[in-house]
């Protein structure tokens, strides 16, 4: 089919929806069955009716399974509004955003905005915490890993959608958030006052951890814009230093942007495809490798359940060539790629168009998630309690497990860490003996 005859078919279809909705909103009493509300209230369900022609074209034309727009119309006159047609789609990925909770995420994704700090995802069908981010209001108010967030300046969480609830989250600097977070150990709810601040959110934090060894280690929080290049600053600063191997931490790192996920996995692997997509049509498309890579040394990267999306691709990468060891526990299970599309109103959309697989073609989902070459749990919140406490004891202090404690670097609280550092510290030894040898 010609350009010409393409666009001319999706005008028409464009036209067509529109004319089918028009009609449908004046005799809606007989159209599915749906009457349109009467009272002034309920009447502005029905005015984002452009929004939805813009919406279900995109969907019909980039969602990653098949769909009908006729289903998606229907969907649109029994809920009235873009976010309520989505629904019928059963993806939680796919979600529209407001012309506000869409700058929000574009915000987020430059890795500066005005917030408390805290990255979070969809946990339990709940919003929860993956992590706070360090010396930011969120963690200095104590807010840990695993928190649930329940209410947010009073309105209930129960069924939001992840970017409605960052947005209310965000703010102008100096202004309150109020929060009602759910802990499960110990079990309990309270109420949280934060003030909002500047986030500038790095995407690393590295340091030589044990610089008689030579290992260094670099936690990654997010796939954000600049991740890629944080990424190789920070190697070579590290080397530099005399790092010998490095420790990768992905744990609690909920994703971001693919082609960051790409650049980062190039750094570490050989030429060669990074990940797999495919769409509806089943047609399986490769992202190779891009740039140069970072000096070759042992390495070791750290998993968790928080691990997810782009961090599941950068370690199946890593996994399937050969070029780290994966320790900790199986992932969160994330194998879908959203695509952004902004709408005319400033308004957007997050429409799950691929399925993504790891560079050796395996898929990733909560039943076939990463699994890690060696598995080694995490401290229980009551471990790390009570090895807490009787140092505190022995320091004289007293005190609650705070975000703090949870977040810093202990190997005596972290079994994965301590692991990873034994791991290292071998392959080490063999690379040079395998170097004194040649």
């Amino acid at each position: 089919m010609s350009p010409y005859r393409k666009t001319q078919r999706a005008a028409w279809l464009v036209l067509s929806v529109a004319a089918v909705i028009i009609a449908c909103t004046v005799f809606a009493p007989s159209a599915f069955g749906v009457p349109v509300p009467q009272d002034e209230e309920a009447a502005p369900k029905f005015k984002d009716v452009h929004t939805a022609i813009e919406a279900m074209y995109l969907v019909k034309a980039q969602f990653y399974k098949p769909v009908s727009v006729g289903e998606l119309m229907k969907a649109y006159f029994a809920k009235g509004t873009v976010p309520g047609m989505l629904e019928v789609l059963g993806d939680p990925y796919t979600r529209y955003m407001t012309p506000k909770d869409f700058q929000a995420l574009r915000d987020d994704s430059a890795g500066i905005f005005g917030g408390i700090g805290i990255l979070v995802g969809i946990r339990d069908e709940k919003i929860t915490i993956i992590s706070p981010i360090k010396d930011t209001p969120g963690m200095r108010a104590g807010l840990m890993p695993g928190d649930h967030i329940m209410e947010i300046d009073g309105v209930s969480t129960e069924g939001m959608v992840l970017d409605r609830a960052v947005s209310m989250m965000r703010g102008e600097p100096g202004t309150i958030v109020r929060l009602v977070i759910e802990r499960k150990y110990p079990a309990r709810t309270r109420d949280v006052e934060i003030v909002r601040d500047i986030v500038d959110a790095p995407s690393t934090r590295g340091y030589l951890f044990d610089p008689n060894a030579g290992i260094g280690y670099i936690e990654l929080r997010t796939f954000s814009q600049k991740a890629g290049q944080e990424i190789e600053d920070e190697v070579g600063r590290l080397m530099d230093e005399g790092m010998r191997g490095l420790i990768l931490d992905l744990r609690y790192n909920g994703g971001g942007l693919v082609t960051q996920a790409v650049e980062v996995a190039s750094k570490f692997i050989p030429r060669g495809p990074v990940m797999h997509v495919r769409g509806r049509d089943g047609q399986k498309q490769s992202l190779y490798t891009v740039g140069s890579r970072v000096p070759q040394i042992p390495l070791v990267v750290l998993v968790n359940e928080y691990t997810a999306s782009a961090s599941e691709i950068v370690s199946g990468a890593l996994q399937d060539t050969g070029s780290a060891t994966i320790v900790g526990v199986p992932t969160f299970g994330k194998g879908l790629v959203q695509t952004l599309f902004p709408l005319s109103d400033g308004s957007g959309l997050a429409v799950t168009t691929q399925i993504y697989l790891t560079a050796g073609g395996r898929e990733i989902t909560p039943e076939t998630p990463i699994q890690p070459d060696v598995e080694v749990k995490a401290l229980t919140p009551e471990e790390l309690e009570k090895i807490m406490n009787e140092q505190a004891e022995e320091a004289k202090r007293q005190g609650p497990v705070t975000a703090e404690d949870l977040m810093r670097i202990d190997p005596d609280l972290d079994p994965q860490l301590r692991r990873a550092l034994d791991i290292l510290k071998h392959q080490i030894k063999e690379a040079e003996n395998a170097k004194s040898a040649a």
